[in-house]
């Protein structure tokens, strides 16, 4: 899980959006209000889908067009690798979003770092039975 998430905020531009991505090489992040909880997660396929409206719209005036909470898929700390893997496995999604009992981001928990925890288990596996 990445603990130090890059988020927007529903004031941001899509302009602004999209070079926070670039300039950070990631292809998502999440969205969060000024009480820094979760309310949306935007992709770089969603900035290209709202490219249309202009890069100068905030994201606030995309959010009908944007995945919302309660839609959205969290985790909290506490949940399980196996229940994240399980979701990974059952929704077309790149992430998911790690958040507390407020809904506030706790960290992101992507493809790729399953893979690595899933990694690093077979190497773990291989070394006890050497």
């Amino acid at each position: 899980m990445t603990s130090e998430v890059k988020c927007l905020s529903t004031t941001m531009t899509l302009r602004e959006a999209v070079i926070l991505l670039l300039t950070n090489r990631i292809s998502g992040a999440p969205v969060v209000d000024h009480l820094q909880q979760v309310v949306s997660v935007v992709s770089e396929t969603d900035l290209l889908k709202l490219a249309g409206l202009g890069m100068n719209t905030t994201i606030g005036q995309c959010l009908s067009s944007l995945a919302r909470a309660p839609q959205l898929i969290t985790l909290q700390r506490h949940n399980t690798f196996e229940q994240a893997y399980k979701i990974f496995m059952t929704k077309p999604i790149h992430r998911i979003i790690v958040v507390d009992s407020n809904n506030r981001i706790q960290g992101v928990l992507t493809r790729g770092n399953v893979l690595r925890i899933l990694v690093d288990l077979k190497r773990d596996r291989k070394s006890r039975s050497a």
